[in-house]
């Protein structure tokens, strides 16, 4: 089973190893997006946090499971944003639900089970993309 893991669960592990049944389960096949490897990156504030971000990214390179969006998933997100329910403009337009819908539609290109703590967001984007495979933890 492919599984791909939203950035918050990568940074609850990092602080307090929470989730670490999840991330070391046996017999799933684990992808990362290009965008929470972003968003990891962008939280490095020491020498000692880019060599875990760069431990943590390693094994997904040499495996060839960094996963993008090629320009019809692209498409497709915009699709999504355009038919959001207007209640949620002032959402849309915040960086961190941009990341999530892309991290979301990552998951989707490869059919993985996404794992997040983010239900607010991803229930959202769940409404608009049906075939998204989701666990909350």
């Amino acid at each position: 089973m492919k599984v791909m893991f939203d950035t918050n669960v990568y940074r609850s592990f990092i602080r307090d190893r929470s989730h670490a049944e999840e991330l070391q389960r046996r017999g799933t096949l684990k992808y990362l997006s290009a965008i929470s490897l972003m968003e990891l990156w962008a939280g490095t504030r020491s020498k000692k946090a880019e060599r875990l971000i760069h431990e943590l990214q390693k094994p997904y390179a040499e495996a060839g499971r960094i996963v993008t969006l090629d320009a019809n998933r692209c498409i497709a997100m915009g699709r999504f944003f355009t038919g959001l329910s207007r209640q949620y403009d002032a959402l849309a337009k915040t960086a961190g639900f941009a990341n999530d819908v892309q991290i979301a539609f990552a998951a989707l290109s490869i059919g993985a089970l996404l794992y997040t703590e983010d239900k607010d967001h991803f229930e959202i984007i769940r409404d608009g993309v049906k075939a998204l495979r989701v666990q909350y933890v």
